[in-house]
């Protein structure tokens, strides 16, 4: 009976051990797009403006969070006003701002950007907004919001 108890004892102590020292698995940064494109397609006049809110939560502190433009065009059509980065937090709300800087009317119809089998019409400038989160344990998740831009 002692043996037993003591052998009991000893597997009881092993596994609370283990599941202490084994970290609890973290819920993941949460990154959304709050001010999206209607229909996925944003329509801009030559000199307008449109802001971007982009918004991380998460659970466990991140140490960077960062959102990012790209476009098939760089510099043609469009112009990007840099990049917004988030140090050490719970939750952020970066900002891309996107203008409007000639016409899209001439544009051909791009395919397989940013991935294969995708298709954008003519006379649109495929865009995106990348956003990447770092955790304070080191993970990294990213996310991609592709849409299209329109300029008479």
């Amino acid at each position: 009976m002692k043996r037993t108890l003591s052998a009991m004892s000893i597997v009881m102590a092993i596994v609370l051990l283990t599941c202490m020292a084994s970290p609890a698995t973290a819920a993941k940064p949460r990154i959304t797009l709050d001010n999206p494109p209607k229909g996925g397609v944003l329509e801009l006049e030559v000199g307008e403006s449109y802001t971007f809110n982009i918004e991380i939560a998460s659970g466990p502190s991140f140490t960077l969070a960062m959102a990012m433009p790209d476009a098939y065009y760089p510099g043609r059509a469009i112009a990007w006003h840099g990049n917004d980065i988030a140090h050490a937090g719970t939750s952020a709300v970066l900002h891309l701002t996107i203008t409007g800087k000639g016409s899209t009317a001439d544009f051909e119809a791009v395919c397989d950007w940013p991935e294969p089998g995708t298709c954008w019409k003519e006379g649109t400038v495929p865009a995106s907004i990348v956003v990447g989160v770092r955790s304070s344990q080191g993970e990294v998740l990213s996310e991609r919001f592709d849409f299209a831009v329109v300029v008479p």
